[in-house]
């Protein structure tokens, strides 16, 4: 077996771009040689702003043969009448270079045909390589490409104009493929694959000749001209440099925000401390960190109070000889931004957030869907009625109403425009500045969240209140336009907004179900339709309760569910619904429903459990408008004892399950009725010729089915999940 090293050299590529590429170049890799044959052992990939490398371990040298079954003449024509071999047959053994003995005869479609089995042999490695290293990396994807002149390089036959015809995040500089110790002839880009890496463009910029493939020696090799190719490696340099700053004087930092991009931005990372004038730290602590990480990617220090100080960390792509110019350039860069942030903070303070209100009518929200002053006067309106749903009293309520009356009015002051992502934060900061109660303020920072799946959600009440209006009202207003998602588009980020209104419901433990509040959304932007749009806005209820739903089956199976368990788990609240219950389209119980539901697969009695369920299900399943139960018409013991067992147990079992008692009531499910039922169906024919016997038989199935599938999961789709149920 044989190591492959791949490397495309480039020009920096934009620290975002760097996981996702090397992601999608291992994948693509890793397919095209299973495809061609050619599976490799293990596949791995890492790189810098300047290089993406894959390697693989345990390439097969060659394909291995493979037998082909080729089909020849009919066999009628093939052979003569005493089964001897005819012309054609001996034609067609020599063409395939077989013996003729070999040929035998195989039924197909038309009839009985003379087929040949040929071996045949696999390409070396060497062949079929380039072009797989070259389709791989001209499928990845970047949210932006570029097209070049022919680069830097030895040139590919004088050809200039096929680096134009290649588009890569960055132009490509050069490229090494290795097969051990042979040089694999990828052609792409202008250039022609080699052993010739890059070290650090400023710090050891020779050019690096390699031995083979071997990954160890190409790592070590690129250390040794201050290039540190894995990004994990990096990472744990970065964290290393810092700790090792701050540790002896109990400081710290923020780990999160800014790591995963600085990693992704250097090759030979070196941290240096630097300092900002103590008259700026009279600016919100949320300004001088967005200033520090969102422009500066740098990191911020507090003490162990927590009290943010006038000190930032930077991490240079420079060797410490050159710390001190590194220091002043980014404290002079960051003095700027500081006082950008200064002078808007001070300018913003001039005017409260609810003078600016009135100013929102400027604004267009969304064509259809009014300004952004309308949609305030949405938000107040649904915002309130939410609280209201969540049970809160009556000053949350005021308070809730309070925020979204001002949570939108910090989108016209000078600092969100500077740093559009303190969108609520500033409006948190202006409000305790204004004298509002602190509720208020928390509510209006927090009605973007959650903005992402890994994102906290709110912490208050009121701010779950309104982060739910605010994104109820973004949905229900482009279902009403039809601007739904499509495919991999999204441009109203409608998809992330149903997952932040899961995601609070879900952590906040809130009884609300989706149809409320869906309800409520709709009437609030019908009630304001007729100032937004001539023709009336209509809500298609029922198609934004299967986005959602949609939306849960997504985030359920990215946990680690299982596809089968999730349908079935769905099919209560949103396939049939019953809202005696309060189970309509509630995401909390869908989650417990569902974790049980796991928990209960692993358990002895699950098989038994899952076969009661599909047969009371598929026995009545065509039957259309069935009657309770008839006891007079029940005429077999069996039936008599499955009645009895119903008319005993049916309400302790449902009163489990509306305790959440999920588990528990599944097992009582079993053990009552899993053996009558397997006894009804040996004993009892139920498709009888006598109609009202035969649906009365029926309904004694649909009520024990239902006793279970709509109150826990409907276990009749484990089954579909894995054969065929049209029996």
């Amino acid at each position: 077996m044989s190591e492959l090293l791949f490397e495309i050299g480039t020009e920096e590529m934009p620290a975002s771009y760097i996981e996702p590429a090397l992601e999608q170049l291992a994948g693509a890799v890793e397919a095209l040689l299973a495809e061609n044959r050619l599976a490799a052992e293990s596949v791995r990939a890492t790189g810098t702003p300047r290089r993406l490398t894959v390697a693989a371990e345990g390439v097969p040298p060659s394909q291995p043969p493979i037998t082909n079954e080729i089909v020849g003449p009919p066999a009628e024509v093939a052979f003569n009448e005493d089964g001897s071999a005819g012309k054609a047959a001996l034609g067609f053994a020599r063409a395939q270079g077989v013996p003729v003995e070999s040929l035998r005869v195989k039924e197909t479609e038309k009839g009985p045909y003379v087929v040949a089995e040929v071996e045949q042999e696999g390409a070396p490695a060497l062949a079929i390589l380039p072009g797989v290293l070259r389709k791989a990396t001209l499928s990845i994807s970047f949210p932006k490409s570029m097209r070049w002149p022919a680069g830097a390089g030895e040139p590919v036959g004088g050809d200039t104009d096929e680096g134009r015809q290649v588009r890569f995040a960055r132009p490509i500089r050069w490229l090494v493929a290795l097969l051990d110790s042979e040089v694999i002839p990828v052609e792409m880009a202008g250039l022609r694959a080699g052993r010739t890496t890059r070290g650090h463009p400023f710090l050891a910029p020779k050019a690096i000749e390699l031995r083979d493939a071997s990954f160890d020696a190409y790592r070590e090799a690129l250390r040794e001209h201050c290039v540190i190719v894995e990004m994990d490696e990096r990472r744990q340099m970065v964290r290393a440099q810092i700790d090792k700053m701050l540790e002896p004087e109990g400081l710290h930092t923020a780990w999160v925000d800014p790591l995963w991009e600085v990693v992704n931005l250097l090759e030979h990372p070196h941290a240096v401390e630097g300092g900002f004038d103590e008259k700026f730290l009279d600016v919100p602590e949320s300004v001088l960190c967005a200033a520090m990480i969102e422009h500066q990617r740098y990191f911020p220090v507090w003490d162990g109070r927590g009290n943010l100080l006038n000190r930032f960390i930077t991490v240079a792509d420079r060797a410490a000889e050159q710390e001190d110019t590194v220091r002043e350039g980014n404290e002079r860069v960051l003095r700027a931004r500081l006082e950008d942030a200064r002078f808007f903070w001070n300018q913003d303070c001039k005017r409260p957030l609810a003078d600016r209100v009135p100013q929102l009518g400027e604004v267009v929200y969304l064509g259809g869907l009014g300004n952004n002053l309308q949609r305030t006067e949405r938000l107040e309106m649904l915002g309130s009625r939410i609280a209201r749903l969540m049970d809160l009293g009556e000053e949350q309520v005021r308070h809730t109403g309070r925020a979204a009356r001002l949570c939108k009015a910090d989108l016209l002051t000078g600092l969100v425009g500077e740093f559009p992502s303190l969108q609520g934060l500033v409006g948190r900061e202006l409000a305790l500045r204004e004298g509002e109660p602190v509720a208020v303020a928390d509510a209006i920072a927090e009605h973007y969240l959650p903005a992402g799946a890994h994102d906290e959600p709110p912490t208050s009440a009121e701010g779950a209140a309104l982060a739910l209006a605010d994104k109820l009202d973004v949905i229900v207003g482009c279902f009403a336009l039809a601007l739904l998602p499509s495919g991999s588009q999204d441009p109203y980020a409608l998809r992330r907004n149903a997952l932040g209104i899961l995601l609070i419901l879900e952590a906040r433990k809130l009884d609300l179900k989706l149809t409320d509040l869906v309800e409520a959304a709709k009437d609030v932007l019908e009630g304001q339709g007729a100032q937004l749009s001539e023709r009336p806005l209509d809500v298609p209820v029922e198609q934004v309760l299967e986005f959602f739903r949609d939306r849960l089956y997504h985030a359920a199976v990215e946990r680690r569910f299982a596809h089968d368990l999730v349908r079935a788990t769905l099919s209560v609240g949103f396939d049939h619904p019953t809202p005696k219950q309060a189970l309509n389209c509630n995401v909390r119980r869908f989650w417990s429903r569902l974790e049980e539901l796991a928990g209960c697969a692993g358990r002895e009695w699950w098989p038994a459990l899952v076969e009661l369920v599909d047969r009371t299900y598929r026995i009545q399943r065509d039957a259309q408008g069935l009657s309770p139960v008839e006891n007079d018409l029940l005429q077999q013991n069996e039936e008599r004892e499955l009645a009895r067992l119903l008319s005993e147990h049916r309400e302790p079992l449902a009163r489990m399950f509306e305790q959440e008692l999920y588990g528990e009531a599944a097992e009582r499910y079993c053990s009552l009725f899993a053996r009558p039922v397997h006894e009804f169906f040996e004993e009892v024919f139920v498709n009888v010729e006598d109609e009202a016997v035969r649906r009365n038989r029926k309904s004694l199935c649909a009520e024990v089915y239902h006793l279970f599938a709509d109150r826990f999961a409907d276990l009749y789709l484990i089954e579909a999940a894995e054969g065929d149920k049209s029996s």
